[in-house]
């Protein structure tokens, strides 16, 4: 990003499949959507960027080493039983689909990949739209929402993670990794704080934007 570059932010939605939010504690299910959905139409309606990234495997899971420490038991059990019975983020099954209440828009880029590490693709897209701020929320908070931080930071892109709209199927996890973790190379906070934090930075960002424009005078 050349210094006099305006700032452009981008909302990513990270591992939001049925089958993943379904793998939620019950209590957790419904606050996390309910948050989603406020986040992406606040997002919208500011014009950011909005991207989602999923993962998703093919039939048989194919590619996927059977030693894999979080995949592999899947990849064992199909070759036991077959795609109808082990299908979990398989494509062409409803569960790797994006959960309807939070369905992309035709605008929307759609990123998937087959492993818990984004894709050089979707970093290639966030470089092609000249991003610079990204606010990533979603599933699960020590997989895909680390790895993908901590990809994003490397990038050298600004990344801010809303407490309330990620989550994972250990709360253990989720609490030590949002703690511990991801605020080494992630702004974390609570929602009134970010709502707050970010209203202000886009308008500092405005206003040098508009000084770049219009130097003063002499």
């Amino acid at each position: 990003m050349s210094e006099n570059a305006p700032e452009r932010y981008a909302l990513l939605l990270c591992d939001v499949q049925q089958d993943l939010i379904s793998s939620l504690p019950e209590d957790a299910r419904g606050p996390l959507l309910e948050q989603l959905r406020q986040l992406l139409r606040a997002a919208r309606n500011a014009n950011w960027f909005i991207f989602y990234s999923g993962i998703r495997f093919p039939s048989g899971y194919a590619g996927v080493p059977p030693r894999h420490r979080i995949f592999g038991g899947l990849q064992r059990l199909n070759a036991r039983d077959g795609d109808e019975k082990v299908h979990w983020l398989m494509e062409g099954f409803e569960g790797s689909d994006i959960h309807p209440e939070l369905a992309p828009l035709e605008a929307d880029t759609v990123v998937w990949r087959d492993r818990v590490r984004p894709s050089g693709e979707l970093l290639e897209v966030l470089k092609a739209k000249a991003i610079t701020k990204v606010v990533l929320a979603g599933t699960k908070t020590g997989q895909g929402i680390l790895a993908t931080t901590e990809a994003l930071s490397d990038e050298g892109l600004l990344v801010y993670i809303v407490r309330e709209c990620v989550a994972d199927s250990s709360v253990e996890r989720h609490e030590v990794v949002l703690d511990q973790v991801l605020n080494q190379y992630a702004d974390v906070l609570g929602v009134e704080a970010f709502r707050e934090q970010i209203s202000q930075e886009i308008m500092l960002d405005m206003y040098v934007a508009f000084k770049t424009v219009n130097p003063p005078a002499g």
